[in-house]
Formats: C-alpha cells, structure tokens, sequence
C-alpha cells in the first residue's frame, strides 16, 4: 500500500491542492485563500472537511440556508446531496475526502452572494471553456 500525492484542484487566486485515491475514496489536502472559495457544488456522497489552519465557515443549503464556521481539529460533514461552499475569512488549509470519489455538479444561483466579489475553481473553468 503506498500513497502516490498528486496536485489536483489547483488554481491561480483559490490555492494549491493535492489529491489521491485510497479505498475507492478521495481524498484531498487544499488551500484555500481569503478572497476565494471552493465548492459552490453538490456531491452524490458525503464530503468531510477537518480545518488544518486558517480561520473559514461552510454555507449549506439543506431546508434553509445554514452556516457553519469550522474549528480546527474538527471534522464537519456535508450530506451527499447537498449543496455547499467554503468560504475563508483568512487563508485555509483543509484536508477534505469523500465516501467515495470526487464527483461534483455545480450549483446555479444558490452562493451567488459569496461568488459574486470572490474568485473560485467552477467560474476558473468556465473562463476556460
């Protein structure tokens, strides 16, 4: 058994990422910096997050918007089905995986507020595209 550490969600203004598959489960290792975001998206399994450092809070859509600040030391779960985003209030550093691989659909007009003055991997892409 070995773990191979690939870069994986890097992006120019959010932060670098690291990944690997163990398991059939993903896991990654993401910094996130303070005028970014990630997520804004919805997974067919559950995602955990445990803070590393920094200082961020989760947005989650379920019944009614919700927020969660995360402590470090602390594992928060997001449900599979349920749209989110991570949102730094200094730059973060998390180790994040999933009950299973990293699948994600993006949300529309859900964290528009929080997208909107911040940079994130999802409008990186579609920049690209």
């Amino acid at each position: 058994m070995g773990i191979e550490l690939k870069e994986w969600g890097e992006f120019e203004g959010v932060g670098r990422g690291f990944g690997f598959k163990q398991d059939e489960r993903f896991y990654s290792l993401l910094e996130t910096k303070v005028g970014a975001y990630r997520g804004n998206h919805v997974h067919p399994f559950d995602q955990y997050t445990l803070l590393i450092a920094g200082r961020g809070k989760y947005l989650f859509m379920d019944s009614t918007m919700r927020e969660m600040r995360l402590r470090q030391g602390e594992v928060f779960r997001v449900k599979a089905g349920v749209p989110h985003i991570l949102v730094p209030e200094e730059d973060c550093v998390t180790f994040e995986w999933w009950d299973g691989d990293f699948v994600a659909k993006d949300c529309v007009a859900v964290f528009d507020e929080y997208t909107r003055s911040r940079v994130g991997p999802d409008k990186l892409k579609a920049e690209n595209i």
